[in-house]
């Protein structure tokens, strides 16, 4: 069974980023990584518009229930902006 666990950063507020990580809510777990990656990416695309106009940076991971997550990648935004 996987979950998808998000970070999700709103880009400089007040000259800083502010980041949360959390689970996506769904009604279920995903039975296989195959399932969970396609729905992760689905909710990327439907999102991604808006969210570069608003300056909010999402990254989604799916994760094994009961392992860790370790949020390990550098993120290269727009105008050359880095997130960890």
């Amino acid at each position: 069974m996987f979950k998808i666990t998000a970070l999700l950063c709103v880009l400089a507020v007040n000259g800083q980023n502010l980041c949360m990580v959390g689970d996506l809510p769904t009604q279920s777990y995903f039975s296989t990584v195959e399932q969970c990656r396609q729905t992760a990416s689905e909710i990327g695309q439907a999102v991604n518009e808006e969210f570069i106009q608003r300056s909010i940076s999402l990254s989604m991971q799916c994760v094994k229930i009961g392992e860790n997550v370790w949020w390990y990648t550098v993120k290269r935004l727009l105008h050359g902006k880095t997130m960890l």
